[in-house]
């Protein structure tokens, strides 16, 4: 016990800084041993390049065709096909994604950080922050050591620093998705307007990492201000508080891509390409059944002239073209596929096949995701005990719970990727962290029953879980 005493520091401050040291030296390793010798895939190869393009002052052109150039076959008139050759050079503006990944990877890129592989040491420092806040998250929803066991599941789960060293917009999701939670367990507690400004900007940071994570916002604050017992005037004044301070954060971004593309577009403009890939007879009765097919979208449409259409011309065309097919297969989009998506993101569809599709589009490693595999089968159990623990409590449930039907809606509305799962990893990891703590208060309490002269051990207690909010639980 002497030699715990010694390392274990006495604070909760203290206690959080050495798990997150922890949680850096497992993702370090990781690095070095598997993704550093692994090639990037194309969104992370994309995030790479793009950042080294903010950094030299050319904002945010298309990287591949401006690096490489490029040869695309496009579909001509008469039904055929032909080649449309880009020079190196090109400059296409691009909001295939939100920026706040590459615009962070270009802060560094900026102070010399420009190879891959120094890039991938900042993703893993980068990933040190969502660590750190969902152990402030468990504290504030109940205890130190509901914080320091969040903390350290977050620290060692695989399907989280998996992603840290591959250069992919998970990483920051993490850390937003946990950000957006700390945020929004204080606004369900206390619902003042700065408590809602706090969860708009928090909240529009989050959307600008990743465009599916601006659903948080609307859907926490609405039912939060709903639930209160505020006049209805008030109600409307703190959710509007949150909605205008997200848009005021995300308008410079709204502003620029308008401009460039000479017609509103918001947080990105790839849904046509996300959606041509993800409907399509591959995905409906092939091997790739609630996937995604690359060749769905082939050819690449072009303009009249002959030249290669722009960003958003594009994404109009394909957009059309997996709309018509969705009307066409409606049945079997609600029967089949939907369930098939949500099931390959869920681990309970392929789960083994799905893995392997990780390993060729996203270049995570099989035995990293098999362990993350492993660990996710034990941590949603404990997570649905979470759930039944929160409710029975009157506890910010939805809160905490609500990346988990984001996700769901984003792979119905896309397609499965065990990626997608990003977000309610951070769910499920807190809510199994409050069944773990709660297994361990009463644990601490059948052991001081046990002797007569010893008091029962008080928990710590930092939140007010079982305190509701004005106008009851949520």
């Amino acid at each position: 016990m002497n030699a715990l005493t010694r390392w274990w520091p006495p604070t909760f401050r203290g206690r959080l800084t050495l798990i997150v040291v922890a949680g850096l030296v497992i993702r370090l390793a990781h690095l070095v041993l598997i993704a550093a010798d692994n090639p990037l895939s194309g969104d992370a190869s994309s995030y790479h390049l793009a950042a080294n393009l903010w950094a030299d002052g050319l904002g945010f052109p298309e990287p591949f065709r401006h690096l490489f150039g490029g040869m695309d076959v496009v579909r001509v008139a008469d039904g055929g096909t032909r080649i449309v050759e880009t020079p190196i050079g090109h400059l296409e503006r691009t909001a295939g994604h939100p920026p706040v990944w590459a615009v962070l990877l270009g802060i560094f890129s900026f102070l010399g950080a420009t190879s891959i592989i120094e890039q991938q040491v900042v993703s893993v420092l980068l990933g040190a922050p969502a660590i750190a806040l969902m152990g402030l998250l468990g504290r504030e929803v109940r205890s130190e050591r509901l914080g320091l066991i969040a903390a350290a599941i977050t620290a060692t789960y695989a399907f989280i620093w998996v992603s840290d060293g591959l250069l992919m917009a998970e990483t920051p999701a993490i850390a937003a998705a946990a950000g957006t939670m700390l945020v929004g367990v204080r606004f369900w507690r206390s619902p003042t307007r700065r408590a809602a400004a706090l969860l708009g900007l928090i909240g529009g940071l989050a959307a600008l990492t990743r465009a599916e994570l601006v659903l948080f916002l609307p859907l926490v604050a609405g039912v939060v201000v709903l639930r209160t017992a505020l006049p209805w005037r008030e109600r409307l004044v703190r959710f509007a508080v949150c909605g205008l301070t997200a848009v005021l954060l995300c308008m410079p971004w709204f502003v620029r891509n308008t401009m460039a593309f000479d017609t509103p577009v918001l947080f990105s403009n790839g849904m046509g390409t996300v959606l041509v890939q993800a409907n399509c007879d591959a995905t409906y009765f092939g091997t790739d059944l609630g996937y995604w097919n690359l060749d769905c979208g082939l050819p690449i449409p072009y303009g009249e002239d002959g030249r290669l259409l722009g960003e958003v011309e594009r994404d109009e065309v394909v957009r059309e073209r997996a709309t018509s097919y969705i009307s066409a297969n409606r049945g079997r989009l609600l029967s089949v596929v939907v369930p098939a998506r949500i099931g390959r993101m869920w681990g309970v569809y392929e789960p083994i096949g799905q893995l392997r599709r990780d390993v060729q589009a996203d270049r995570r490693s099989f035995a990293v995701s098999a362990l993350g595999l492993a660990q996710f089968a034990l941590l949603v159990p404990a997570a649905v005990a979470g759930m039944a623990i929160v409710r029975r409590r009157r506890g910010p449930l939805l809160v905490l719970a609500a990346w988990i039907p984001i996700v769901t809606f984003t792979a119905a509305s896309a397609f499965g990727n065990t990626r997608y799962r990003t977000a309610a990893e951070a769910s499920i990891v807190i809510l199994a962290a409050v069944a773990v703590d709660a297994a361990l208060g009463w644990w601490s309490r059948r052991r001081s029953e046990g002797r007569p002269e010893a008091q029962p051990e008080a928990e710590p207690e930092t939140g007010t879980l079982a305190s509701q909010p004005p106008g009851g639980s949520s």
